[in-house]
């Protein structure tokens, strides 16, 4: 029984690649649809796994003890609409965050006040130098202990102090896509810039992005300038939105939590057995929704590249119907020495599958080749996942088995 399966497989084989020997161009136009849709398929999967690995590394890379307590419950995108209690909710005060700063369990802390947006903004902040123009610029007003709490690098110049900030000085750290946009090759610091039309002197640069950003490149990082706090207090009165940022010790992020909420509660007059009245957000809960629209990505995406392979699919049905034509005296010969409907059946089916089972193992290995390239020409992590392997293989053999079924019943049912 076995030599008799063994058997069946090498003639099936011999006669699929008979099949395409004779018929090169129909055969390549067959294939293409299957192996088009097992090459997006295995190439979307290598991007969308590259995507997770590089939220993942950024995730760990991103200070873990940093926490951000807002208004709002969440802080970054989101697929929930701001409810109306999070609206009328108060803000958090600049004495807030002097009272979180005096907390034993705390290691830094500065308000935050935002004139801008992290993603698209509608009415972004204007920022120039003479002709140039920055895109999209963020501008934060922070305390001059920002770079211990987030780790910022300045490359060029150095930070404000804490005496510039009690002054209102109008200077500014910018980012190093700031200072390339609007500087060109011109020496950035101690030059001046208007942010909305108000003059500020530059007085640092930021370090360029590593470039390890969750798309390959720390955009926000590289359009933030900071600015003191009181200085964005008195040119943005119209921004009442203040988030403080807060660093927790090393192994005592918890506590830190429980410490800042428990004093956030009792100035915010919450209730024993009410909830927050205020967000509590950790950078990797900001990456984790990060990676939940990656997985929703793959859910529509996948599906739709799938889709892809039932082009093949009519054409594979339409080699196997004329191959049933072409091959009726031999099917009719076997039936005369006793070749039951089931053997033609299976015959023609399996004959279909390897068929585009082959084209999917083309399409699979370009998927790869597209993959290498994409991690060594732009660094980007992009690796063929195994699902994404089997679903591209096995989607293609269903294909074949589905495309070959009509053509597989008219051989079976042909007159012997």
């Amino acid at each position: 029984m076995r030599m008799l399966n063994r058997q069946l497989l090498r003639d099936t084989v011999e006669t699929v690649a008979g099949t395409l020997r004779s018929h090169k161009l129909r055969a390549v136009l067959t294939l293409t649809g299957v192996i088009i849709g097992a090459a997006v398929v295995t190439t979307v999967g290598a991007v969308l796994s590259g995507l997770s690995e590089r939220v993942a590394n950024v995730s760990e890379q991103s200070a873990p003890n940093v926490i951000y307590f807002t208004k709002q419950e969440k802080i970054g995108p989101s697929f929930q609409r701001v409810s109306e209690e999070e609206r009328q909710r108060k803000e958090l005060t600049y004495a807030d965050a002097q009272a979180i700063a005096a907390l034993p369990s705390v290691q830094e802390v500065s308000p935050q006040k935002i004139r801008g947006s992290y993603g698209p903004a509608a009415n972004p902040p204007k920022l120039t130098r003479r002709e140039r123009s920055a895109i999209n610029p963020l501008i934060l007003g922070v305390w001059e202990n920002m770079p211990e709490i987030v780790s910022v690098s300045v490359a060029d110049g150095r930070f404000f102090t804490a005496g510039e900030r009690e002054a209102r000085a109008s200077v500014a750290v910018i980012g190093h896509g700031v200072a390339r946009q609007v500087f060109a090759a011109e020496e950035p610091v101690g030059a001046d810039i208007k942010i909305d039309g108000r003059i500020f002197r530059v007085i640092g640069v930021l370090a360029a992005a590593t470039g390890e950003g969750v798309i390959g490149s720390d955009d926000i990082d590289e359009r933030t300038v900071y600015i003191p706090f009181e200085t964005a207090d008195k040119f943005f009165p119209e921004v009442e939105d203040i988030a403080i940022v807060v660093r927790a010790p090393r192994g005592r992020v918890d506590e830190t939590i429980d410490d800042v909420s428990a004093l956030l509660r009792q100035r915010r007059g919450v209730a024993l057995n009410a909830p927050n009245n205020f967000g509590v957000n950790r950078a990797e809960q900001i990456f984790a929704l990060v990676d939940q629209i990656i997985t929703a990505l793959a859910l529509v995406v996948v599906p739709i590249a799938l889709a892809s392979l039932l082009v093949g699919g009519v054409g594979v049905m339409n080699i196997m119907l004329v191959s049933v034509k072409e091959r009726a005296p031999e099917i009719g010969i076997r039936r005369a020495l006793g070749a039951r409907r089931r053997d033609v059946l299976t015959q023609f089916l399996f004959e279909a599958s390897v068929l585009t089972g082959a084209g999917g193992v083309i399409g699979i290995a370009l998927g790869f080749a597209i993959a290498f390239l994409v991690r060594f020409a732009v660094k980007f992590p992009a690796a063929v996942p195994w699902w994404s392997v089997a679903a591209g293989l096995g989607a293609s053999v269903l294909v074949g088995i589905s495309a070959g079924m009509w053509p597989a019943l008219r051989a079976a049912n042909l007159d012997p």
